[in-house]
């Protein structure tokens, strides 16, 4: 009997210890959660990189469960290799995530190293989360691409004596394209005009190129017809425009046809000069 109730005790006395590992357990999880770091997790919603830089969509909150989280603090690191030399890599400090209405972030990242086109590349996000005031490396995410031409043409104009368009790159491919002009009047080519693009990168401001008619427009309608043509590039933009009538203003002065032409202002000069004369005879 006495053996029965030595192992009973012990029973118990095991029992109470498990509970109160359980709860000291539990205790500590929820002391974490709701520490100062906010969540546990930050998860990747989306993420891709192309020649004109890197896009990161960061959530912080679960989905699945529908919990929400604090603002954090995040830094991230932007990273590009080719022929697995690094040739790009900055590190964005301090980014605010905050817990908005749809828990995400989307971060932008445009660097500005010149890529060839046609050539590989990969970009790499590394994911730094700030833990007691110091950034902790959190996770990677990466994404291959192929550098490509990309541009678009922001303004044409045209008039009776030429065309312009402004060109704008979105990529850190050097521009490497044609432009084309047509003239047109209704279905009719008038006139087709075409010129080296400007090479320029997405870190560059837009610029505008110029042609000449190869005479002046007459009065009417007409439309110019701008292509921006490259190897990965097929953009066209198109403006009408309104040649007024030209009006001349012509100022004739009736002279006789033998008459000699007078200097202006002459005959003034030669008052004054008469003028002094008379004075300085008079006082001598």
């Amino acid at each position: 009997m006495i053996k029965y109730l030595i192992i009973f005790t012990l029973i118990l006395f095991t029992a109470s210890l498990a509970g109160a590992s359980t709860d000291n357990f539990l205790v500590k999880e929820n002391i974490f959660n709701e520490s100062d770091v906010g969540f546990s997790k930050v998860f990747v919603d989306g993420f891709g990189v192309n020649s004109n830089g890197f896009t990161l969509i960061l959530r912080t909150y679960e989905r699945l469960q529908g919990t929400r989280f604090k603002t954090l603090l995040a830094d991230v690191e932007y990273v590009l290799i080719t022929q697995g030399q690094v040739i790009y890599s900055k590190k964005v400090e301090q980014i605010p995530l905050p817990a908005e209405t749809d828990g995400t972030t989307t971060l932008s990242h445009h660097p500005h190293v010149a890529l060839e086109e046609g050539k590989n590349y990969t970009g790499i996000a590394r994911v730094y989360l700030y833990r007691q005031g110091i950034p902790e490396y959190y996770l990677t995410s990466s994404s291959s691409f192929t550098a490509r031409n990309d541009a678009e043409i922001t303004e044409v104009f045209g008039d009776g004596i030429g065309a312009s368009a402004t060109i704008k790159s979105k990529s850190m491919v050097p521009l490497n394209a044609r432009i084309i002009f047509t003239l047109k009047q209704g279905e009719r080519i008038i006139e087709t005009r075409e010129i080296a693009a400007p090479s320029i990168m997405s870190n560059d401001k837009e610029k505008t190129v110029n042609i000449l008619w190869s005479s002046n427009l007459n009065e009417g309608t007409y439309m110019v017809s701008v292509l921006l043509q490259g190897r990965d590039i097929t953009v066209n933009h198109d403006k009408i425009f309104t040649v007024e009538k030209k009006t001349f203003v012509a100022n004739i002065t009736n002279q006789p046809v033998n008459s000699k032409r007078s200097v202006p202002g002459l005959t003034s000069i030669l008052a004054i000069l008469a003028i002094f004369v008379l004075i300085y005879r008079r006082r001598s």
